[in-house]
């Protein structure tokens, strides 16, 4: 079978699952499977590939075709120009989040040795791209789930990049014992989607992510969000930032939650798609 014929069978098998962008879907599976590159597939479509690749392909495009993500089927997913590995036990990072990760950097301009804490950091994906980019912070990291900080762990490792992970419980009233006070930066893209969403989200993110690490109670959407103010009271050094990724449509809540509990410059930003996405606070400075 050549280049061609696997990719354009992949393609009719993942259109006809309903797969959106199957020709994406597609030449991501071809490509990891036989190492081409996107332009190899098509300035040389007659190469043929070996039976181990094909085999490989096609068990993809039968995971794939079930609504399975395919960063899942492929194992990893590019973030902040990181390749990370991703399980079912993170959530696979978004490039929205990419943006969050933009405004902490902004807001740690001129802090030399910055401390920062990543709350709930899943695949690692905020912490190991703010190590990444500022090689002289100290940076923590926290989630309630040990499979997502083994996931994390090992990016970590693979990376090169020097991260704490603590297994600990943002909801937890003690959570602040379980980590090293003093921050200049918290960071964290929490659970924010409330319930009554589940049905109406994509099968790949509803069956397959994580639920832990995207629903709230409809009854108390800003949970995370008025314990990350919490917390910053106590883990924020004076005039420390709190960054957060937010619900496009829960944004101004946080905003005034944060206002009321104390924070300062208080703003809530959008993100590329002019959408609320990104709030921000800092303790005052004295």
């Amino acid at each position: 079978m050549t280049r061609r014929a696997l990719l354009d069978d992949a393609i009719a098998r993942l259109d006809a699952a309903g797969i959106e962008d199957a020709r994406r879907n597609a030449e991501w599976m071809v490509e990891e499977a036989t190492g081409a590159t996107r332009a190899g597939l098509y300035a040389r479509p007659n190469v043929v590939v070996e039976p181990a690749e094909a085999a490989l392909v096609e068990r993809y495009v039968a995971r794939r075709a079930t609504g399975e993500p395919v960063q899942y089927v492929l194992g990893h997913a590019d973030f902040y120009g990181l390749r990370l590995t991703v399980t079912p036990d993170v959530l696979i990072p978004r490039p929205e989040t990419e943006e969050v990760v933009e405004e902490a950097l902004r807001r740690l301009q001129g802090c030399e040795a910055p401390w920062v804490l990543d709350v709930g950091t899943g695949s690692g994906a905020v912490a190991l791209a703010v190590a990444h980019q500022r090689p002289d912070a100290q940076v923590f990291a926290v989630d309630v789930s040990s499979g997502a900080l083994a996931v994390a762990a090992a990016n970590a490792d693979r990376l090169g990049l020097a991260i704490s992970f603590v297994e600990a419980d943002a909801l937890r009233p003690a959570f602040a014992l379980d980590v090293p006070p003093t921050f200049d930066l918290l960071i964290s893209n929490p659970p924010y989607v409330p319930e009554a969403e589940r049905a109406g989200l994509q099968r790949e993110v509803r069956d397959h992510e994580p639920g832990t690490a995207l629903f709230v109670p409809d009854a108390d959407p800003l949970v995370f969000y008025r314990a990350l103010a919490g917390h910053a009271e106590h883990l924020l050094r004076p005039g420390g930032w709190l960054v957060a990724e937010t619900h496009a449509d829960l944004g101004q809540q946080v905003g005034r939650l944060w206002t009321e509990a104390g924070l300062v410059e208080v703003a809530v930003l959008p993100d590329l798609a002019r959408r609320d996405r990104i709030a921000v606070g800092r303790r005052a400075r004295g």
